[in-house]
């Protein structure tokens, strides 16, 4: 298992690694509002997360795509439109079903922009 599959693993078991507080607490506040999604659903949310999200402008984001999660790409664009969230991948095969359920690059975004609101009130010298 490689490293960021690890953490994600352990923020999800409630056992959060150093330094990834913030994460693990944004995990939790996306866990509640989506209550029904999966597992796999969260983890592959967090694993993305963990790999990074890039802030292209306001409203656009990018997210590493990863063979073994079922990605084709290696880059998907994430953006708001209208107040509501779009990704790129809803223009594919399958897209309408992710479109219809929130895929997991959305989710991502969705974590990092709680993580990062979170970490600019964190103390300084803190991760």
């Amino acid at each position: 298992m490689d490293e960021r599959a690890e953490k994600a693993r352990e923020i999800m078991r409630g056992r959060v690694p150093k330094g990834f507080e913030s994460l693990a607490h944004a995990y939790r506040g996306l866990r509640s509002e989506f209550p029904d999604k999966s597992d796999s659903w969260f983890f592959r949310a967090l694993y993305r997360a963990l790999a990074g999200v890039e802030r292209l402008r306001d409203g656009h984001w990018l997210v590493k795509g990863f063979p073994e999660l079922g990605d084709r790409k290696p880059v998907y664009n994430v953006w708001l439109h209208e107040g509501r969230y779009r990704c790129d991948c809803f223009y594919r095969a399958h897209g309408w079903a992710r479109e219809k359920q929130i895929c997991t690059h959305i989710a991502a975004v969705m974590l990092w922009r709680r993580q990062t609101r979170l970490s600019e009130f964190r103390e300084p010298g803190t991760r």
